[in-house]
């Protein structure tokens, strides 16, 4: 009586490796990949990843900026610093309804306000988000290849 390995012939034992090995992976209970873990405020990697080619270019990073832009509504410095520090804390941001900043820690008035005038314009948000979020992915794109891979996306901070 022949085994069911020479029944089968040598080319057939590595598509059946394959096969057996395939099947254990599936198996209910086995551990599956898990998502990369995110960090509360940071975007994930497939929201950026706008065109889903399994890199994030600085153009998709901007174009995200943008969105955030979006959200975030002018205001009197006065009315979201309660406690006068000069530090604009997310709980100060939250409580203001100011959204477009989830994610950047604390905020020094005078980075964000550069004309220092008690006032954050469109114009003051837009620079702000503008250079954290290239300052984020240039952290990033630690190869410089100008392509911030899955592997880089743990870099990505805007502190």
């Amino acid at each position: 009586m022949r085994s069911f390995a020479s029944a089968l012939g040598p080319n057939s034992l590595v598509p059946l490796a394959a096969l057996i090995l395939g099947a254990f992976l599936l198996a209910p209970g086995h551990a599956q990949p898990q998502a990369a873990p995110t960090t509360p405020g940071i975007p994930a990697f497939h929201q950026l990843d706008a065109n889903g080619d399994g890199r994030v270019t600085l153009e998709e990073v901007m174009a995200y900026a943008k969105q955030q832009k979006e959200l975030a509504r002018p205001f009197a410095v006065k009315d979201v610093d309660r406690d006068g520090d000069g530090i604009l804390t997310p709980e100060e941001l939250k409580a203001a309804g100011i959204k477009g900043f989830e994610g950047m820690g604390p905020i020094s008035v005078k980075e964000l306000d550069r004309n220092g005038d008690g006032y954050v314009s469109h114009e003051d948000i837009e620079n702000y988000l503008n250079t954290k979020h290239r300052e984020a992915y240039a952290r990033a794109d630690a190869d410089r290849d100008g392509h911030v891979a899955p592997s880089e996306f743990v870099l990505f901070r805007f502190k």
